[in-house]
């Protein structure tokens, strides 16, 4: 019987590998491998699939090498379960025979499809089909304009959709075959759902959307759930062939999932390269809310799913890294939090980050940034400040609008990822929402929430005793809360305030000069 879980977090920057005692949960070793970023003109971004799979390959090892220096009595315990979350809208397209890619990925952040969303969005017939079909907006985030634009502009894919030897799939589909030795050729839900090709209400492949994009069902991976079996190792590294992945969740939703985020009105907030809000909703899909979020699955286990919704930002860390490395006003991204927190606040100034695009509930692909109310008294110190406080301010009104859409109270907001190290900002965010965010000491949650599903897929597919019985330990033992100083007046002026220069942004970017 296995002695470990593994998880494996492919994010947008890097791979994490992390060890956890299979009984305990505790997290024995771990380790992090980043991978190049491409740039081929403004707005295109790419990944070399070779070089995400090398990530996974040089972090498992360097995982290792901790586990057997800070447990030397583990090094040769066996991995009983496998669980992977992922960055979710990144579409890999590779041959089912070599398993080689065709070119490069194109990146969740990629807008290069703009263009061709914005056709469907102008027919507002279209717009709201999709919609109602999907839960989705228009948008070039989603994996199936890029599906589309492959078949259309790389020669070899177009190919080898005719030929029928095309596999099309986000970066769970990807690992899974890699792991398997291109056995598995498959999908969880909740990467399904951020396609633009998945029918939200049944839970498929949906036809009519496969034929408005022109992506054959045959090139897509088979939908499974997120809690189970979904196949078996063959030739990697040192694991046994055969060792059992039973965990997969897009990265939003494994976080949501690791956050023991799991009855309506609990929602997290992800602060990572964008920030990510989801709230659990239930049993059933919020499908006809045109309010700009999304809905999408949050789970799926034992044939049945449950639901979030879901607003976007595309940029959170992104504007502290763009202070850093455009503008050289900090040497490391953990000075903003001291000199923000020292600054006056002007509460006049504002920054909205539209670094690539206005995101939910917006959807302006061709929106950029911009400072508001500069005077001859601004310093540096203040636009740092209103930078950071930037990240926050996105997340009030996004909150505010899925918790209308879905008709449920807020239960509680839990918060993760690198920049929720930030106290300052999390004070902050606390202020303008008016609610205590629970932070765990352990921020790793998209981790956490993989190797939860592996080892809850574990009861289904063995006779692991533990794997059913055993309590998950919750995240609310070891942590920090911040409790809102902002009086109620204040924290509706400061996002009232806040809300008018991002519609000013949207609306300056739309107009026709």
């Amino acid at each position: 019987m296995g002695q470990l879980l593994l998880a494996i977090d492919q994010g947008t920057t890097g791979t994490q590998i992390a060890f956890y005692d299979a009984t305990t949960l505790q997290k024995l070793a771990h380790a992090k491998s980043e991978f190049r970023q491409i740039f081929p003109s403004p707005g295109l971004v790419e990944h070399a699939p070779a070089d995400i799979w090398a990530s996974v390959v040089q972090a498992y090892t360097k995982a290792r090498g901790e586990l057997a220096q800070a447990h030397a009595s583990r090094a040769h315990d066996s991995v009983a379960g496998i669980g992977i979350a992922n960055q979710r809208e990144t579409c890999v397209a590779w041959d089912a025979r070599s398993g080689d890619a065709f070119c490069n990925a194109i990146v969740w952040q990629d807008r290069r499809t703009a263009d061709a969303c914005s056709q469907l969005k102008n027919n507002d017939a279209t717009r709201q089909e999709i919609l109602a079909l999907t839960g989705l907006v228009c948008d070039p985030y989603f994996s199936g304009t890029k599906m589309q634009w492959m078949l259309e502009n790389v020669d070899a894919v177009s190919s080898a959709g005719k030929r029928g030897t095309l596999c099309f799939g986000t970066i769970d589909s990807w690992l899974v075959w890699r792991l398997t030795g291109g056995v598995s050729h498959v999908t969880d839900h909740t990467n399904a759902s951020r396609t633009l090709l998945y029918g939200l209400e049944k839970g498929d492949w949906n036809e009519t959307l496969l034929d408005r994009f022109h992506v054959p069902r045959s090139a897509l991976p088979r939908i499974v759930d997120s809690v189970g079996l979904l196949g078996t190792t063959k030739g990697f590294l040192d694991l046994p062939d055969g060792t059992p992945i039973t965990g997969a969740l897009g990265d939003q939703q494994a976080a949501l999932f690791g956050q023991d985020c799991e009855r309506p009105g609990e929602a997290k907030i992800t602060y990572g390269t964008g920030a990510f809000l989801l709230m659990h909703t239930g049993t059933s899909p919020v499908l006809y809310a045109d309010d700009g979020l999304l809905s999408t699955v949050a789970c799926a286990q034992n044939g049945r799913r449950t639901f979030a919704r879901e607003g976007a930002a595309f940029i959170a860390g992104a504007a502290i890294q763009f202070v850093r490395d455009n503008l050289g006003w900090i040497k490391s991204s953990a000075d903003v939090e001291h000199i923000a927190a020292n600054a006056s606040r002007d509460p006049g100034l504002h920054f909205v980050p539209a670094l690539t695009g206005l995101p939910a509930p917006w959807w302006n692909p061709d929106a950029r940034g911009m400072l508001l109310g500069l005077t001859r008294g601004t310093t540096k110190e203040q636009i740092m400040r209103a930078v950071l406080e930037s990240v926050a301010l996105q997340n009030t009104e996004l909150l505010r609008l899925i918790c209308a859409s879905a008709g449920v109270s807020l239960a509680r907001v839990a918060v993760d990822g690198g920049a929720s190290q930030n106290d300052f900002l999390m004070q902050f965010q606390a202020d303008v929402l008016q609610t205590p965010l629970w932070r765990p000491s352990d921020v790793e949650t998209t981790s956490r929430g993989a190797v939860k599903a592996a080892r809850l897929g574990l009861g289904d597919t063995t006779t692991v005793p533990w794997a059913k019985t055993a309590s998950w330990p919750a995240q609310g033992s070891h942590g920090h809360t911040f409790t809102p100083q902002f009086s109620a007046a204040t924290a509706k002026t400061t996002n009232a305030s806040w809300l008018k220069a991002a519609r000013f942004v949207d609306a300056f970017y739309r107009e026709s000069p």
